[in-house]
């Protein structure tokens, strides 16, 4: 829905709202129940669309259901006599729940009902039950000539008349019972006593002076006191039973009338027994003598607090509208609705929660708790583990007391702190999304009703509604601030463009090398099934082994099979970049960061934001540029050369490296705490000598690919051939391969492929390789004699700025580990002075 539609829809909603408020208004001032029905018929058009209406009132003792019918505008209706169980007031009497009947034609519970509808051209019928907290009346019907007229959100608004209805007819069958009882008053005094019991009211008789005369037995039972017991508080003017907000009203009604002989009506709380204020709808009526002189005042009370109730939750409702399709301004909207709702409601606590950008927290937007105790403040509380996280992550509301928190585990709960015994707490949802919660608390041991809830739910509605309205509001600003900047973004959009595509023609040039990872082999087999593993993560990935072996293929895998695989995979050589522009292509430059730099560049780690950044040759790195790496690898920020704003580093590293990093640190040329970085998952990738299963599908592979370039074809290839490339120990390892078989290729005449003998002689390179056990001795004995010097200059001594740990730039426990491993004697480096603090 956008926000027209929405704006619209609440407008058309307030419009009803109010409608039905005047007519409720209206309804209060009517005394008859004859003329409440005709004034029924004829005001609920403003806000109920039908053709006839008919209320159906049952009288228990005779077994009969008085029916008055209106047809349009509002003309009585003659209606035959039907049997209680014949007509639809008596099946809403009955199960207490609305009857729509959407195509009459097809309806055959009702006939005798049914087939006079019919006559008259009504299709459609919904009938209401009209129940009021004291007792059932009847139903409230409405026909329409339309076939399926009344749609659910219909029907529940009807449900919101009938309630109004209902009282009105109560408080209209309740003065028609009074009218009754006061002509029966002047027959018997006994007959009187009996009808004011029965009565739904509180009743009782004054004398001309304001003493209590007689008091009905609901109105002792209501105050939990005797007569007696009331005329010694004096009446009313003086005693603590009517509300204290109330009281100067009532008594300033009450004297008027008083002066001036005219009947008293008014509206008031009245405390019962238990303390309770409900409030009545009061009216006395005076009773003279032969003279015209006032002798006995006749009051009845009927309670209205329901009434009110819904008055107020009206109000609140067209408030609440009103508001949200007027202010956009989210905080001051919901603060005043959370006023509002903790006012009508009766609570101690309203407040409204949104999640964090995460969506793993609750953040409390707005609160209002005048009495809090400061356990509940506006802070984040976790989704997990809360009662707002468990309404937001299932869309339900909820409402219990504290006993239900205790039980489900919720022992941390701030409402319990607070002191709230009773809570309800609802989703805020609106196109099927839950945005937030709304949470209500109360101190008292008054529990929040099925009818509470349902309303609560009509507010949630418009406060999510409000919540839609506000985000496309702010939308809509930070849209015009954006269109401010367009040029300048445009500007460095077209930059960033141009930097990407340099990086992209890179990665396509690169990538080139291999279309895929040939080989069936145990050890590629490994290798792939520990990129399997680590993939899917975001973990940091270290890629050994000689060069030539495929290491950015086997990076561009883990990318490829990653979350982050829709997004960028940026690879820089750092042995391929100049010292003194490594920092600048890994972590970019402001305009006049240096000579040359003539406008901003975004760098690599930018580039790869979302997305995976490959650094090769990662060993070759500066000293400097490592401490800037490790600070990114540790804090996921950085700042451009040149630049002093700090820029969220979200790009998943991955390195390679052909040289022993362990024998850098100890030449002191990288950086131990960067390596312990880098090292979170190693890959060793074998050698080619190490997979030679793997050399005839590479061979394969390669004369496909180069054949097919050059366009030539070629079929086969000789044992001989096969044999050289089986023996031949590739110290280049792959590249060198794929070399040797494209220039093959090139050459190659005939459709059978063969091999120059003397490219693949065995003639070693000055820096081949040695083992791998040769260079792992040459290592320990290094590292060693490194130990053992840095002891002999400290006279023995580990720790300590002058102890050996310091000078090698060790932490002491790592040099004793070494220590024992490496079998080193230290106590023979001792000196006099040095063995009190070693």
């Amino acid at each position: 829905m956008s926000d027209i539609d929405q704006s619209a829809a609440g407008t058309a909603a307030t419009e009803r709202y109010q409608a039905l408020f005047r007519v409720s208004q209206t309804l209060i001032s009517i005394r008859s129940s004859e003329e409440l029905f005709g004034l029924l018929a004829r005001e609920l058009r403003a806000v109920v669309n039908f053709y006839v209406m008919g209320v159906g009132i049952y009288d228990e003792k005779a077994h009969e259901m008085h029916t008055t019918s209106y047809g349009e505008p509002g003309v009585p209706l003659q209606a035959p006599q039907f049997a209680p169980e014949e007509t639809f007031s008596w099946w809403v009497y009955q199960q207490q729940q609305p009857l729509i009947i959407p195509f009459l034609d097809a309806e055959t519970r009702f006939p005798a009902v049914a087939q006079m509808l019919k006559s008259r051209g009504v299709r459609s019928v919904c009938v209401l039950p009209l129940t009021t907290v004291h007792r059932r009346l009847g139903g409230l019907a409405f026909g329409s000539t339309e076939a399926d007229a009344y749609s659910e959100e219909e029907v529940s608004f009807l449900s919101f008349v009938g309630n109004q209805v209902a009282l009105a007819v109560d408080d209209a069958l309740n003065f028609d019972a009074l009218q009754h009882a006061e002509e029966a008053l002047r027959a018997s005094e006994q007959s009187f006593r009996r009808i004011v019991d029965s009565i739904p009211g509180l009743v009782n008789t004054t004398t001309a002076e304001g003493e209590f005369e007689f008091v009905s037995q609901q109105c002792l039972d209501y105050f939990g006191t005797t007569l007696e017991e009331l005329k010694a508080q004096e009446g009313w003017t003086t005693s603590n039973i009517v509300h204290p907000d109330d009281f100067p009203r009532m008594l300033a009604t009450w004297r008027r009338s008083v002066e001036t002989g005219h009947p008293y009506e008014s509206e008031y709380r009245v405390r019962r027994a238990d303390g309770v204020y409900r409030w009545f709808h009061v009216r006395s009526l005076p009773w003279r003598d032969a003279d015209g002189r006032i002798i006995r005042w006749y009051t009845l009370r009927t309670d209205i607090d329901d009434r009110k109730q819904a008055e107020g939750r009206l109000q609140l409702l067209l408030e609440v509208t009103n508001q949200v399709v007027s202010n956009l301004q989210l905080r001051d909207l919901l603060g005043a609705i959370s006023s509002s709702v903790r006012r009508v409601m009766q609570c101690d606590l309203v407040s409204v929660c949104f999640p964090d950008s995460e969506m793993k927290r609750l953040q409390t937007f707005v609160i209002d708790f005048p009495d809090s105790k400061g356990f509940i403040r506006e802070e984040l509380i976790s989704i997990e583990g809360s009662l707002g996280g468990f309404v937001f992550r299932t869309g339900k509301p909820w409402a219990g007391n504290a006993s239900d928190l205790l039980q489900s585990g919720l022992k941390n709960e701030p409402a319990i702190a607070e002191g709230l015994k009773t809570g309800c707490v609802l989703p805020l949802i609106s196109r099927n999304r839950v945005l937030g919660v709304l949470a209500l608390g109360r101190r008292e041991d008054n529990p929040f009703s099925q009818v509470d809830i349902g309303f609560l739910a009509q507010v949630a509605s418009q406060v999510a509604i409000a919540v839609e309205n506000a985000s496309a509001y702010g939308q809509i600003e930070e849209a015009r601030a954006e269109l401010e900047k367009a040029f300048d973004e445009i500007k460095q959009l077209k930059d960033r463009l141009q930097d990407e595509n340099v990086a992209l023609r890179e990665q396509i040039d690169q990538a080139l090398m291999f279309e895929e990872i040939v080989g069936v082999s145990p050890a590629l087999r490994a290798v792939l099934s520990r990129v399997s593993k680590v993939a899917p993560t975001d973990s940091t990935v270290l890629l050994t082994g000689e060069t030539g072996t495929g290491k950015e293929l086997i990076a561009r895998a883990i990318h490829k099979r990653s979350r982050r695989s829709s997004r960028a995979f940026v690879s820089a050589n750092c042995a391929a970049i100049p010292a003194s522009l490594i920092a600048s292509e890994l972590f970019g430059h402001e305009r006049g960061a240096f000579t040359g730099a003539t406008q901003r560049r975004l760098g690599r780690f930018e580039l790869a934001e979302e997305g995976t950044i490959f650094l090769d040759e990662v060993g070759e790195l500066p000293a400097e540029t490592q401490i800037t790496l490790l600070h990114v690898l540790q804090e996921r920020e950085f700042e451009r050369v040149g630049g002093n704003q700090s820029i969220r580093a979200n790009a998943r590293v991955i390195a390679a490296t052909n040289r022993d990093l362990e024998a850098a640190i100890v030449e002191g040329t990288f950086r131990s705490d960067l390596f312990y970085r880098l090292n979170v998952f190693p890959i060793e990738i074998p050698p080619l000598r190490e997979r030679t299963e793997d050399i005839p599908l590479l061979v394969e592979y390669f004369i496909d690919r180069f054949a097919r370039k050059a366009g030539k074809s070629i079929r086969g290839m000789n044992k001989k051939t096969l044999d050289l490339f089986l023996s031949y120990p590739w110290p280049g390892n792959i590249r060198e391969l794929q070399n040797v078989v494209e220039r093959s290729v090139i050459v190659c005449e005939t459709e059978n492929f063969s091999v120059d003998e003397s490219w693949l002689s065995r003639k070693p390179l000055a820096n081949e390789p040695k083992s791998q056990s040769e260079l792992s001795q040459k290592f320990v004995a290094q590292e060693k004699e490194m130990i053992e010097a840095a002891l002999r200059a400290s006279g023995g001594r580990v720790s300590g700025p002058s102890g050996a740990a310091a000078k090698l730039g060790l932490h002491r426990s790592t040099l004793e580990s070494k220590i024992a491993s490496l079998k080193i004697n230290k106590y023979r480096f001792k000196t006099a002075n040095s063995s009190k603090v070693s």
